[in-house]
């Protein structure tokens, strides 16, 4: 009998230093194989494992070296386009799901918005009246330094006070910046 013939009818029978010796000739190839159907390395290297293991389970049925590399490139690239097929399953699920997901966002959005201006409203009711009173219409209804002085008929340096002891009062009770809190939440959209 032939060496190569030999040594198919060896693997066919089981032998695992056989199967090492193929593993070991056939494995670069088949790996740079699915390589250009898979670019991620760790999944080219899953493939290419899952085909030398058929072909292992498949022992007992090949004639020659050539048939045993048929074998292993039809396994590697049947194994490869069913990977692809799953994976673009899977991306259109996902898209399909984040597709329906703004409503679901809006509504955590809203409520984790109203939440923290439900805690920013707690402690500026906290605040002192006369502080309360700047900070209102400071923040709230925008108005400048110089309408709040005459408008309460105090000075503008008293209103830049009362903002920054507003300011300081809340930066304490909150754990974070109330006012970055809220350009985070309007940027989050």
């Amino acid at each position: 009998m032939p060496m190569e013939e030999e040594r198919i009818a060896q693997f066919n029978a089981g032998n695992a230093h056989v199967f090492s010796s193929l593993y070991r000739k056939f494995q670069p190839r088949i790996f740079f194989f699915v390589q250009r159907y898979v670019s991620d390395t760790a999944v080219a290297e899953d493939i290419t494992a899952e085909t030398f293991i058929k072909l292992w389970n498949s022992r007992g049925r090949f004639a020659s070296e050539k048939t045993i590399a048929s074998f292993l490139y039809v396994a590697a690239r049947n194994a490869s386009v069913d990977w692809l097929r799953r994976v673009k399953r899977e991306n259109a699920g996902l898209q399909q799901f984040l597709l329906m997901q703004p409503d679901f966002h809006d509504e955590a959005h809203s409520a984790v918005q109203a939440e923290v201006v439900r805690l920013i409203q707690q402690e500026i009711d906290k605040l002192p009246q006369k502080i309360k009173r700047v900070f209102t219409m400071a923040y709230f209804e925008e108005k400048s330094n110089e309408e709040i002085a005459l408008l309460l008929g105090i000075r503008n340096q008293s209103v830049r006070n009362y903002k920054t002891k507003a300011l300081q009062q809340l930066k304490h009770a909150l754990p974070v910046n109330p006012f970055l809190m809220l350009i985070a939440l309007s940027m989050w959209r």
